[in-house]
Order: C-alpha cells, then structure tokens, then sequence
C-alpha cells in the first residue's frame, strides 16, 4: 500500500468494508507527486497569504462519478503580493478563477494555481477568489491508507460514496492550501445530491433545500478552524440519528450518527453501548469534548474510518473486537484532540497524532477492563514495530515518511514507558497541558481554540512538571531507530547489567526487577548495574520498559516480516 496511517493490524477488517465497490478503481490514473502529497513546503506566495475562510459549493453525480461547482477561499495577505496561490488536482477542469467578483487571470502548473491579483496588493489587503472546476476525483486505491474518492453501492445498489484524502490532502477534490499549518478560521460547505441520498460533512447542518425536481442540497457550516485534509465529502441513503449528552464542561453537546437504514439499530447500540463511555472517558482524563459548541458526529462509510473533524467516519461494521468494545470509534475519537485539537506543526512530529492516538486504546481498556487488557493491546503493538526509522525524523518530512507504523506503536510504547516513569498523575496532566495549555480543563468553555505542537512543546511540559529532564528519553525513544537493548552478563559471581544503546547516547532507564521475589528498581544513572551471579532475577516483569527483547528482529527482518504480511 502507498500510505500506511493505520497500525498493519488493522488491514484484516478492511474486507469488511468495501462493499460493491465499482470496478473502476483497479484503474487509478496517477497522481501528481506534488498534489498527493500534503503539508509540503509552502511557497513564497503561499507564506504570503493567511487563509480565513473557505466556501464549497458542489454538485456531486453518482451516475457519471463526477463533481462539479465552485470553491471560494477569503485570504489576508500577510506581505505585499501580485499572486495567491491554491492547489487542485490537474485532472479537473478549471471553467473560470474569479477574484473579487472578477474573472482574474491565473498560471496553472500541475496541480498549483497561481493566481494574479492585477498588480501588487498590500500587506492587510484581503482577497477573495473562486475557482469554478468540474470533473471526476481522484478515485482512492484503498481508502484510507491511498486516499481519494470512494464510489462504492450499498448492499441495496444505493450510490456509497465518501473522501478520505489524509495523506493526499484536500485538493483532490476541492481548491485549497493545502496545508495543516493554515487553518481556515471558518468553512461553508453546500453539497447537492439527488433525491433519496444524503450529503454529510463538517460542521453544522443549516438547512436542506430542494433544487429542481430531483435533488437537495444540504448546507453545512463549520465555524472552527479544521485542517483542510480533515474535511470530507460523505453521500449515502443516511438515517439520522441525534442524541445529546452533557458536557464535563457543563454544555448540552449535540450529537448525530448518520447510518445506513438497515444499520440503524446497531448504530444506536453502538452509541449507547460505546460511545457515549468512550466520550465520557475522554473527557474525564483530558478535557471537553474540542468541538462541542458544532457536534460529535459519526457517518458510516465504504472505507474503514478516518478522523474527520466533528463526522468521523466509521467502517468497521459495528462488529466489537477482542478488546471488548470498538477500537476504530475509539480510535478516530482520540484524533478529535490528538489531531484536531492539537495538530503537529510539521510533518516530523505526526507521532503526536497517532502515538497518543494508539495509547489511548490500552489506557482506555485499563480503566474500562483491567490491567490484562491494558497489556494485552500493548505487547500487540509491540509485536509490530520495525524500529528502522526514527519517529521524529530531521528535514523535509512527505506524508509517506512520517505515516510510518512506528509512530503509531512505538510513539504509544514511548508513553507507557514515561508513564510508567513520571507517575499516572503527572502523565495526564502533562498531556491535558499539551492539548488545552493547562491541566485545569473541566471547567474550559466552548469554543476551544485549537493548537499546534512539537514534540520538544511536549517534553518541555513534562520536564517542567518532574522537575527533571527527560530529553534523553525522547532522544533514544524517537529522534533514532533502534532500540534500546539491556545486556545481562555473568563472569565468575558477577553478574553485571548495562544498557546498550544506539550511539552511545545517555539512556539512564531504571528498571523495575524482583530479585530474589522481592520487587525492586534497579539504578542506571551511575552506569552498569553489578549483582551476584547467585541472585534469582526477574527483569521488567510487568513490561513497563520499551527495549529490544528478542520476540522482534532488527530493522531488516522485520521490514522483511510486513512485506510478507502485505503480500498476504
């Protein structure tokens, strides 16, 4: 596969999921190696302009699998500039590019629209262009990992269709930015469909409206800052189901699933049965809800899920797993703060999303289940790790780079392990400090301002709230591949303990032990650790310690070990 942006595991369940899906798909005319790849380095005239807002407006056609209308974006120039600059797929047809009403002139480089501005504006100016296209999207290889455009039929031979675009980005279907570092402080989205089929997104719902004899268009407003990539097209026979439940912040928060009808029943069980616990955990341990002032939104789609801000979708056939309730809900709900609430700054710290997006499965089952399933989940996930490249890479990060699986497995083993060092109550309130700015977050009222984060944001918090520095943690953790490796030798009575680590970089582990049955921590910080070759040890017996153990290979065998488990 292109992208991988899900743990390997979880390719099994995909099967699940893509049901009627058109033949065309095997047939994906490739993509422009700039537009399917988002978060790039932004342009001169990119940094120039602060996107505001974005308006979308389309007419979506199942029969022909095609879109058409206008996508509108408001700028402010934050430097003096003759252009602005937007990206769209090259497949789509560019009728006209307007700006401030007016037909504007504009150079059109694969994918990148460099629009003119009839001379150089000021610093301050604000700009408004619309971009009037039509043509047939992108057509996703395997949503969500090789994201696009799904044209799938429900068992029924009803129209299923929905975007997934996380590593691809937005402008394989509409004109936008294209980047996470710029989010727009507000989106309109109108999408029509013909009659019978629903149109379901971000934000909102406003108003539907008959347009002719044999369509309606459904008018959303999303009025909180989104990455354009999070946003998403889903178009199906959709039963809306609405509860609400009351926010640890006080607030009435809206609620929707949309289903497909004869999944009606088993949606609302999930709802009542999963969800609603899962979002009360949440709450409970980090903060509100991010986005109750809009909705928690769920929409069931063709592919198997995805993060999508305020509609996540959901595919996974409302069957629960072995880890007693819906991983994937439970999954896609962390991103609404690892993800949405705060956002990496750049690509090299996409860990940030999916390391805590992972962790938050066995931390939940901890609470919910026990300490067995808590574990269980983790030595999962660390029988999965590679361990070839760093999590927190230097440089220029593509999508393809930073969607490794290790920041997934290996970026929640870095968690439970400083978890395990710092305590539970300085864990959380460290991370509720990265999400909200503080750790006091009951009481935080809507709207919540989103933030972007590095991982040095994240070890400055945790340094300031120990009061010790745990740069080298991270360091061996993170900014390199291998792991840690602890060497236990006996010569003559001596049995000596040491850490090897890659570089001899500092690693000054302790490592809980029960020697001779009594429990103990043995102390690094001055070097190898010296014991009698006599002594009955027990070394991490509870696995609190991410290290090299030989359940996992090195680097090239277990590269090795996933290339296999694809081909199957």
């Amino acid at each position: 596969m292109k992208k991988l942006r899900r743990p390997d595991f979880r390719v099994a369940t995909l099967s699940l999921t893509l049901v009627g899906l058109t033949a065309c798909q095997s047939t994906v005319t490739p993509l422009d190696p700039l537009i399917g790849d988002t978060g790039q380095p932004l342009s001169t005239v990119a940094q120039a302009a602060d996107v505001k807002s974005y308006d979308l407006t389309l007419e979506i056609d199942p029969a022909t699998q095609s879109i058409s209308g206008v996508g509108r974006a408001g700028f402010v120039l934050l430097a003096p500039s003759a252009q602005v600059e937007l990206k769209l797929d090259s497949r789509f047809v560019i009728e006209k590019i307007e700006v401030g009403g007016k037909t504007a002139t504009y150079q059109r480089n694969g994918g990148v629209l460099s629009i003119d501005l009839s001379g150089q504006q000021a610093a301050g100016s604000a700009v408004d262009v619309a971009v009037f296209y039509a043509g047939k999207p992108h057509v996703a290889k395997n949503a969500p990992w090789a994201g696009g455009t799904v044209w799938a039929k429900t068992p029924d031979g009803k129209p299923w269709i929905a975007t997934a675009v996380q590593g691809e980005g937005c402008d394989l279907f509409w004109p936008c930015k294209d980047h996470f570092a710029d989010k727009a402080d507000s989106m309109r989205i109108r999408l029509t469909v013909p009659n019978g089929l629903s149109a379901v997104t971000n934000g909102v719902l406003q108003q539907i409206t008959p347009v002719g004899k044999d369509k309606q268009q459904f008018d959303w407003l999303l009025s909180v800052p989104a990455s354009d990539y999070n946003i998403a097209l889903n178009i199906g026979p959709y039963q809306r189901i609405q509860h609400s439940y009351t926010s640890v912040n006080g607030s009435k928060v809206p609620v929707e699933f949309w289903a497909l009808p004869e999944n009606a029943q088993k949606a609302e069980a999930l709802w009542q049965q999963d969800l609603l616990q899962q979002v009360q955990w949440y709450e409970r341990v980090l903060g509100p809800y991010p986005w109750g002032d809009q909705k928690l939104g769920f929409v069931e789609t063709p592919h198997l899920g995805m993060e999508h801000q305020t509609v996540n979708a959901y595919g996974k056939g409302y069957k629960r797993d072995d880890n007693g309730y819906d991983w994937l809900a439970q999954h896609e709900l962390a991103h609404e703060w690892f993800g949405n609430l705060v956002t990496h700054k750049t690509l090299n710290h996409a860990w940030i999303h999916e390391g805590f997006g992972l962790y938050m499965q066995p931390a939940y089952a901890k609470d919910k289940l026990g300490i067995a399933a808590y574990h269980y989940q983790l030595y999962k996930s660390y029988l999965g790790l590679v361990n070839c490249d760093p999590v927190v890479r230097t440089g220029t990060v593509t999508s393809d780079q930073a969607f490794n699986s290790d920041i997934y497995g290996k970026g929640g083993w870095t968690l439970h392990t400083l978890r395990y060092l710092i305590g539970d109550a300085v864990f959380w309130q460290a991370t509720r400090e990265l999400l909200y700015g503080t750790a006091d977050t009951a009481s935080i009222p809507y709207p919540i301002t989103p933030k972007y984060r590095t991982t040095e944001d994240f070890i400055v918090i945790v340094n300031r709230l120990t009061g010790k520095d745990y740069q080298w943690l991270f360091d061996v953790y993170l900014y390199q591949a291998a792991l840690p490796e602890l060497i236990d030798s006996t010569a003559g009575n001596v049995r000596t303990l040491s850490w090897k680590v890659p570089a001899n970089k500092p690693f000054p582990m302790p490592v809980p032990v029960l020697l001779n049955g009594q429990p103990t921590v043995l102390d690094f910080s001055k070097g190898p650790v010296l014991l009698k070759a006599s002594d009955q040890l027990q070394i991490d017996p509870e696995m609190q310690i991410l290290r090299q153990l030989p359940l996992i290979g090195l680097c090239e065998e277990n590269q090795l070990k996933v290339k296999n488990k694809r081909k199957d």
